[in-house]
């Protein structure tokens, strides 16, 4: 493939079209199958011709003229919500950090969770509780980073998860909710590596429910 469609692209071209596709699935122009389908197509891309038919159908500008003055995509910043407006986790540049390092994150109760996540269980563990969790978006990004630790997500009934784009390496990654979302409700979208690391996404058991321990 010559000309700009040929060009090889980067993290910043494919977490901004990813970004585009989330802003279509908001305004309805896409539904939630043909969101998750062409995520994985986009953090699978190589060239901006990969990218192209993405959002052909979409009324933006096609990835590979915009790229061709060689800076990256600018795609547009999810909304932020109200009292928060440099808040962590509402763009693919500034994403929701946490770090287990050597000991234990939480996360639970009421908090809002935001489209953009990265994750990294380092030799501790990292705990979501999404219980009472509000998500800012449809399509939640969680990036998890090579470790050792253990990352353990507690959603609601009707939530869904992708492991698809997530490498296990020597870890283990394993879902036990479905893959499409019920209506309203978010998909959690998970990609990068596990390391030596683990994952578990589920739905509460008894002890979450009594006691709201995550």
């Amino acid at each position: 493939m010559s000309g700009a469609g040929g060009m090889r692209i980067g993290h910043a071209e494919r977490e901004a079209v990813v970004a585009i596709l989330r802003d279509a699935a908001a305004e309805g122009r896409i539904d939630l199958d043909e969101l998750e389908e062409r995520i994985e197509a986009a953090l699978a891309a190589k060239t901006f011709g990969d990218l192209d038919p993405l959002v052909a159908d979409l009324p933006v500008e096609p990835p590979s003229r915009a790229g061709r003055a060689g800076t990256a995509l600018a795609p547009r910043a999810a909304t932020l919500p109200d009292g928060l407006p440099h808040a962590p986790g509402m763009s693919e540049q500034d994403p929701l950090r946490l770090d287990g390092g050597w000991s234990t994150v939480r996360r639970g109760g009421a908090w809002e969770l935001p489209p953009f996540l990265r994750i990294d269980g380092g030799l501790g563990s990292v705990i979501l509780n999404c219980l009472e969790a509000r998500p800012l978006a449809e399509v939640i990004m969680i990036e998890s980073l090579p470790g050792a630790g253990s990352i353990k997500v507690i959603v609601p009934e009707g939530w869904a998860a992708n492991l698809d784009r997530l490498s296990s390496s020597w870890g283990s990654a394993k879902s036990k909710i479905p893959t499409t979302p019920a209506p309203g409700s978010p998909l959690l979208f998970f990609h990068g590596g596990l390391g030596m690391g683990s994952l578990v996404v589920r739905t509460p058991n008894w002890f979450d429910r009594h006691t709201g321990a995550a």
